[in-house]
Parts: structure tokens; C-alpha cells; sequence
């Protein structure tokens, strides 16, 4: 281990400081480096805050926590970009057990394994067949995590099956360990800590036991606040084989680039009752193959579920192939950003909810892609829904619906009985403020689900239709326009009738809308690539950038400033100068149209100081 000297890096009036008064106002900057084999939270605990902790190639099994100090950082010395390359230097909770196994004529069993962790949720959030995936203990062979058997006594264990007898401490299982590596996670999180300003990068985090709603990787346990464990970063690493989540968010958190796959619930985890993290970013990670543990997407897996949160933004991250809602916003969330995020073939949930939350979410710019797809558990839900909550503005998307279940839908608002929030000002929960333009909808053939408002609380959402508004200016690509896709009464009855794209109309949905029969030929890809979104500029005029991509060919951009047309451009390069902006908040929105028939939009929010 190589540490700089603590007056290294000082200035020569802070060394006389410290000298005559013991003290001086200083950034600690040193580096240590940490080899295999090295005990990292005794390293930890050695050195002030502010240190820099370059940690090398290798597996280190942790039995305790990582405590940071302020200003800490754990860099693994050999940079990686998951899931392009691996993050070689290795944290894990879990202990090697594969030599310890004993056969006793039918399984394998290893004694003297006296770890139980929190049981932080009933058996009841499990899918059937895993209701031990409460339990936050796991069993890999070779990687990969076996079915964890919920029993009160030995039961039948297959291959790829193992059962903990707690009462005992004695795990057992069915396959032969010669020639496998066979380990169980032990410690629930690799980090604990009150510290702030904490950065984590170039690491994998894996085989942590942490339970339901908790993470491989998170600042703390306890109440987490605005001025405790608070502006963690958390970049270009791996976190996978966590029984919770890879990461659980918490004030000013920045997640950005990381590779966070097969964990046993989600990628991402957070926000409760008691915290309500505000100011995370969410950017440019990969979250898939999520919810191994098997719960039931409704009490919280898939790729991302948040509650209590305040400001959120979750931009370009691609969530795809997890057991459970793509991303998902739930109680009392609030003004979150949802922006230029691919969100594909998730499983027994959504793609993207917002649910029972209670001020404006902006969707936009996402590629929602064949969601909802069957894994054993009957669900009916929207590729982008908003559920009993207020003020989501939904624009600039892509959804396509599969052909798998007639239970997948398009884009939903719901105005359903959800009773009253347990939160204050405890009010009644309304689907209110809603809205959905300018997306863009593909039916695959075979699809059946729907696209509009549907209301099942009639008696409490008399005015559900004059409370929300009216969807508008989007263009839907059916296999047939003789099929009802379409759900929107626009009175108060809560019969919920299936309409075609003309009653749809007629009922007074989408006026400005368009709907054909060409759902077989994709769309366009859009994006502007200036100015940056919530860029401010103080100059008389902007100019402003587009990329355009379609298989058939662009025919046209269309740039729109607040929903008015101002500049159609025919050829690449797709520019065009917006001048006089008033002053204040602008939407900017690029509108492709390939040969084919198929528009998408991209848009971004600037101000003119």
C-alpha cells in the first residue's frame, strides 16, 4: 500500500497553520492504493476524509462495510466502461463454499452458515413458486443464482434448486460442486455510511444479501437526508447477483453509465415514507435482465421503481428484458423528468408508470418498445400509463405495442379508485392535468391493446374528461383502422367502450390526430443535437441542430418553437435559426418524416434570458 504524505499537497501557510494551531481549511487529496488481499474498511478506517482509494484488480470479500468519509473516493485502478469491458477490481458480499460441501446421499450441504438477514417484506410480494424471494440470502453456482426453496423442512431439491435451513444454519443443494465455483452472499451492502460527496467508479459490486428495497451499493440505512449521505456518485460500474437492487438512490445521487443487470430485483431502488431523495440524476446506464428473486412486479421490480421522490431526472438510459415495469414512479412522486430513454421488452409490467403521484411528470423523447410481455403473471398495463396521479405530459414518444398479449397497451391515462394519500395533505387521488400530443403509436399485427383514458372511479371522477386534457396531434399505425383500439367516452360513466380511430374522433379525442394502416415500417430516428435541453442563451437568435435517420429516408424536418411550425429543412443538414425568442421557457421540437409515412419527434426545453 503506497499513501501520499498528509502534508502533501498542502500550501506552505496551511502547514504553518497546522503547526501553530493545529488546524487548517484544506481539501484532502491523498491517494492509497489497495491490493488483494487488503482489508478495505480497515484501510478505510485508517485515513482522513477527502482520501482517494485506488483499488486494483482482483475479488475482495467483504465481511464488514465500506464506512467513507466525506469526500472519499474508491476508484478502480483500471478504468472500464460496463458493459462494453468489466470493472476487473471486485467488491462482494458473498463467501466461497463450494469446498465446505458435504453429500449425504441426496444434496450436498454446508454447515455452519449461521447468516440471516432482514426479512423486509411478507412472502405475499412473491411470484408463486418463489416466495422465499423476501429472503435476502442467495446461493450462485458459478454466477448464476439457483431457486431459492421456501420450506419448513427439507424438501425436494432439483438441479439448480437450494433450500436454507436457518433453523440449523445449514445450506443444502442438489448439484455436484467439483469443478464450480458455489458461493452465498453473506453481507447485505457493500457501503454504509453518513458521509457526503462520496464518488464510486470503475467497481463491480456483487453477491450482496441485501433485502427487498435495499441495494449492492447504497450511501445508507437510516433516515437518509439533504445533509447526510447525500451527492454520492455512483459511475461506469457494474453492480449484479444483489438480492435487492444494484443501486438504491438518495439525495443529490448521480448514477450515471453503469451496467446494472441480474440483480434479484430491480436495477434501481428507492425512496420511501420516511425519504424522499430529491436532485438525482439518472443518466446513460444499461439496466436489464433484472428480478431473479422473482417478486411480483407490483410490489417493486423490473429495471427501475422509485417513490418520494422530488426532481428526478432518468434521461438516455436503455432498460430492457427485466421482469417487471421498465420504469416505474409510485407514491407521492413529484416533477420528475423522463427523457430520451429506449425502454424494450420488459416483462409482467409497463414501460414506463407513473403512479399515485401527485405533481407534473414530463415523458418524452423515450422509445417504448414491446412491454408488457408475458412471464406467468396476468397483468394489464400501458407502455406509458399515468395512474390515478396529476400532471403527466406525455409527448415526443415512440410506443409500439406486441403482438403477445392483449393486455399490452399503448399509451393509458387511468382514473381509478386509489382511496386517499397516507401522506400529507392526504387528499383523494386524481387522475387530474394529464395529457398526451405528438407520439407516435404502432399496433404489431395481432395486437389488441388500447390507447386513450379510461376511468373506473366514476363516483368519485364525475369530471375525469374536463380534468385532464384532451389527447391531440398524435399518429397511430394500426394493422387495420376497422379494429377499436381506442378507448375515450368523454362523459362521466366509466363504461369504457372500445372505439375505432373515427368514434374516437368523433368522441373528441385527437381531432388533429392521424391514423393509417401502415404499422410495418418502423420510424424514423430524431434528435437535436443543439442547443443542449434546459440550455439559457441571452443572444437575439439560436440556431438549432438536428440528426435524422430513417431505413426508407428522411423526406422532411419539421422545427416547431411551442408547438408552432417555423422551419420545414428537405435535406441534411437539419438546421434552423429561431430569431426574436421572448424572453422566458420555450419548447424546440424537431418533427421527422421518413418516406415511408412515419413521423417522430424530438424536443428540448431552453430560456431566453
Amino acid at each position: 500500500m503506497f499513501a501520499h504524505s498528509p502534508w502533501h499537497g498542502l500550501s506552505k501557510a496551511c502547514k504553518l497553520a497546522l503547526i501553530a494551531f493545529g488546524s487548517c481549511a484544506f481539501s484532502y487529496s491523498a491517494t492509497v492504493e489497495i491490493h488483494p488481499g487488503q482489508n478495505i474498511p480497515t484501510v478505510v478506517s485508517q485515513h482522513p476524509a477527502g482520501t482517494t482509494y485506488l483499488i486494483y484488480p482482483g475479488t475482495y470479500r467483504l465481511t464488514q462495510h465500506i464506512v467513507p468519509k466525506t469526500g472519499d473516493q474508491f476508484v478502480g485502478q483500471t478504468a472500464c466502461a460496463p458493459p462494453t469491458t468489466s470493472c476487473s477490481a471486485i467488491l462482494t458480499g458473498s463467501r466461497a463454499i463450494g469446498a465446505s460441501a458435504v453429500f449425504d446421499g441426496k444434496n450436498y450441504k454446508v454447515t455452519g452458515q449461521n447468516q440471516q438477514g432482514v426479512i423486509s417484506l411478507p412472502s405475499k410480494v412473491c411470484q408463486p413458486g418463489y416466495l422465499a424471494c423476501n429472503r435476502p440470502e442467495d446461493l450462485f453456482f458459478d454466477g448464476v443464482p439457483l431457486q431459492h426453496l421456501n420450506a419448513s423442512s427439507l424438501p425436494t431439491i432439483g438441479s439448480k434448486q437450494w433450500w436454507f435451513d436457518y433453523a440449523n444454519n445449514v445450506i443444502y443443494f442438489h448439484d455436484n460442486p467439483a469443478g464450480h465455483t458455489v458461493e452465498t452472499s453473506v453481507l447485505d451492502t457493500a457501503f454504509l455510511s453518513s458521509a457526503n460527496n462520496v464518488t464510486i467508479r470503475y467497481l463491480t459490486i456483487r453477491g450482496f444479501a441485501s433485502p427487498l428495497q435495499r441495494a449492492g451499493i447504497e450511501s445508507s440505512n437510516g433516515n437518509l437526508t439533504s445533509s447526510a449521505s447525500a451527492n454520492w456518485t455512483i459511475d461506469h460500474c457494474e453492480a449484479y447477483n444483489n438480492h435487492g437492487a444494484g443501486v438504491r438512490i438518495a439525495y443529490g445521487m448521480k448514477i450515471k453509465s453503469n451496467y446494472l443487470h441480474d440483480n434479484g430485483t430491480l436495477g434501481i431502488v428507492g425512496g420511501t415514507d420516511s425519504s424522499s431523495p430529491s436532485n438525482v440524476l439518472v443518466q446513460g446506464n444499461t439496466i436489464n435482465h433484472n428480478n431473479y428473486a422473482r417478486m411480483l412486479s407490483g410490489a417493486g421490480a423490473g429495471g427501475f421503481k422509485v417513490g418520494h421522490t422530488a426532481g428526478l431526472v432518468i434521461r438516455n438510459n436503455t432498460v430492457s428484458n427485466n421482469d417487471g415495469t421498465g420504469i416505474h414512479f409510485d407514491t407521492t412522486s413529484q416533477n420528475p423528468l423522463v427523457d430520451g430513454n429506449i425502454v424494450t421488452n420488459n416483462a409482467g409490467g409497463g414501460g414506463i408508470e407513473y403512479e399515485v403521484s401527485v405533481t407534473s411528470a414530463v415523458i418524452r423523447n423515450n422509445i417504448v418498445q414491446k412491454n408488457v410481455l408475458p412471464d406467468g403473471i396476468n397483468v394489464s398495463a400501458a407502455g406509458i400509463g399515468s395512474y390515478a396521479s396529476t400532471g403527466a405530459s406525455m409527448y415526443c414518444n415512440v410506443v409500439e405495442l406486441p403482438n403477445l398479449k392483449a393486455n399490452s397497451h399503448g399509451i393509458m391515462v387511468v382514473g381509478s379508485n386509489r382511496g386517499y394519500n397516507p401522506f400529507s395533505p392526504y387528499q383523494y387521488l386524481m387522475s387530474t392535468a394529464n395529457n398526451f400530443h405528438h407520439n407516435t403509436v404502432i399496433w404489431d399485427s395481432g395486437s389488441t391493446g388500447l390507447v386513450g383514458f379510461s376511468l373506473s372511479d366514476p363516483s368519485h371522477q364525475p369530471n375525469f374528461f374536463n380534468n385532464n386534457g384532451v389527447p391531440d396531434y398524435n399518429t397511430y399505425h394500426l394493422p387495420s383502422l376497422s379494429t377499436a383500439n381506442f378507448i375515450y367516452d368523454n362523459n362521466g360513466s366509466g363504461t369504457n367502450t372500445r372505439k375505432t380511430f373515427t368514434e374516437y374522433q368523433a368522441a373528441g379525442a385527437d381531432v388533429h390526430g392521424s391514423a393509417d394502416a401502415n404499422n410495418n415500417s418502423g420510424f424514423p430516428r430524431v434528435r437535436i443535437t443543439a442547443p443542449a435541453d434546459q440550455a439559457s442563451f441571452t443572444s437575439s437568435s439560436i440556431t438549432v441542430n438536428a440528426t435524422a435517420t430513417d431505413n426508407s429516408g428522411i423526406n422532411r424536418v419539421q422545427f416547431y418553437v411551442d408547438w408552432v411550425l417555423k422551419a420545414t429543412v428537405t435535406g441534411s443538414p437539419y438546421s434552423f435559426t429561431y430569431s426574436n425568442p421572448t424572453s422566458g421557457t420555450h419548447t424546440i421540437t424537431a418533427m421527422a418524416h421518413s418516406n415511408a409515412g412515419i413521423s417522430a419527434c424530438f424536443a428540448v426545453t431552453v430560456k431566453k434570458q
